[in-house]
């Protein structure tokens, strides 16, 4: 792919690099993205508190189907204990989510803060 810029582009696109410990093409493919709307690229803590947070979503997951085992098999557990359970797991999910949007801000946050000015 090729990219032409203007001279003032190409420097406001290598200083921002730089600052970012980036080369020039992960910057461009990190703004693709983003403009493509498949969202960010994560990286250190982030990313590490992502896949955290992807690990506890799958092991809910496996909670779930482990419930709908039991209620397609015929059995019927208890009412209380079921929705019991059931409801903890909706707060974990909506807990996860809450944790994923403040990671996605602080994301958003640091790439506006990365774009100090308009070329």
């Amino acid at each position: 792919m090729r990219v032409r810029l203007s001279e003032a582009e190409f420097s406001a696109l290598t200083t921002f690099a730089m600052d970012a410990a980036l080369p020039t093409s992960e910057v461009l493919r990190r703004l693709a993205r983003e403009a493509a709307g498949l969202g960010p690229t994560f990286e250190g803590d982030t990313s590490k508190k992502i896949q955290s947070t992807i690990v506890q979503l799958r092991k809910i997951g496996v909670n779930l189907n482990q419930i709908a085992r039991v209620l397609n098999s015929g059995s019927t557990p208890g009412y209380e204990p079921l929705l019991g359970g059931i409801e903890r797991l909706a707060r974990l999910v909506a807990q996860h989510e809450r944790d994923l949007d403040e990671l996605r801000a602080r994301g958003r946050a640091r790439a506006r803060r990365l774009v100090r000015t308009d070329v």
